[in-house]
Formats: structure tokens, sequence, C-alpha cells
């Protein structure tokens, strides 16, 4: 049943479905292309060398920071030990009493005050070619005759050659010495407390 009125209103009231029908398609087409990436005005192509992008914001993470040279240790002491001589005899070294032998090579030597008394702690260090005998018979026969008396070495063995202590004035004065046989040469030292005035 076709709606009353005249002809020209019925077609008025046609067209202006037909518009809105039409409306409402391209609103809804509108709408599905903003969903299509790439469709949407705001995506530009990655590769587009013509579009300027924000340069790179600079790195906020600490460098590692350049390693801080270790200070440099002095070679040569400010103030030189008067007590010890490396090389060769140090003044006050009892040479009578721990005498060198014949083709020693001194690598060091000290001669220590001990307080005020007359008593001093002396040590030597030197290489020789004599053999392990002739060494020890040196200091046994210096020793002894300056009135030490050989005594059994306090401690477990060790992997010297040979290992000897003398004692004198009651334990007051000691010298311990070791050698160390390395096939082709001896290497020699001597430390101990002895009096300056015996």
């Amino acid at each position: 049943m076709r709606p009353a009125g005249p002809p020209a209103a019925r077609r008025a009231a046609r067209t202006t479905s037909r518009a809105r029908a039409v409306s409402t398609a391209v609103a809804a087409s509108f709408v599905a292309l903003l969903g299509v990436p790439g469709c949407s005005g705001a995506d530009v192509p990655r590769d587009d060398p013509a579009v300027d992008r924000p340069a790179a914001a600079p790195s906020t993470s600490p460098s590692p920071a350049a390693p801080t040279p270790a200070p440099a240790e002095p070679l040569v002491t400010a103030t030189p030990d008067v007590h010890s001589q490396v090389g060769d005899l140090v003044a006050g070294f009892p040479e009578d009493l721990l005498p060198l032998p014949p083709d020693a090579v001194v690598l060091v030597t000290s001669a220590v005050p001990v307080g005020d008394a007359e008593v001093q702690e002396v040590s030597l260090n030197l290489r020789t070619a004599t053999s392990v005998q002739d060494v020890v018979a040196l200091y046994r026969t210096a020793l002894t005759t300056a009135g030490f008396t050989e005594v059994p070495p306090a401690g477990p063995a060790t992997d010297l050659a040979a290992e000897v202590t003398f004692v004198r004035s009651g334990g007051d004065e000691l010298v311990s010495i070791g050698v160390l046989d390395d096939g082709t040469a001896r290497t020699v030292t001597v430390g101990g407390r002895v009096r300056t005035a015996a």
C-alpha cells in the first residue's frame, strides 16, 4: 500500500532516504579505510628519505671511566738504609767472625744495631762455587774458634744441602748458616745476632 500524498512529496521522501543510505555507506567505508594499516594519513613509509626524522637522543648511560694509572713506585728510597748493602759488605759487618769463601759473590749484607746494647742483627747472602762441605767447614772453624758451640738445628728438615747453628753467651748470640746447592753453585745464607765487642 503506497503512502498517501501527492507524487512530489513521495519522490522527495525517496530521495532523502537514498541520500541517507549513501551517506551512511560512505561513512562506513571511510571508517573502514582508517582501520587499514598504511591508509591513515599519520602513517609514513619508513624508508622515505624525504621525511625528516628526529635525531636519536644521546645515550645517558655513563661511559666506562678510563683506568687511573697506578702511582709509580720509587726505585730508590728517599733515605738509603745505612745498615744494609747490596753487592758488598756493609760497614760494621763482622767479617772476622763470618768470613767469605774466596770466590764469593756477595748479594746483600746487613748489620743492624739492636737498641743501645753492643749487639747487632746480621745477615749475609752470597753465591760461591765452593763445595757445601767446605762452606760449612769455613764457618764452623771461624765460629768455634770465637767461642761458639754448634747445636742441632731447631725445626724440621728442609731442602737445604746443609744447615748448621751456633750459639754463644748462653744463647744470647746465635748464628745460623744455610747452604742451597743447585748443582753448579751454592747460595749461602747467614743470619743471626752477635755482640759487636766479644
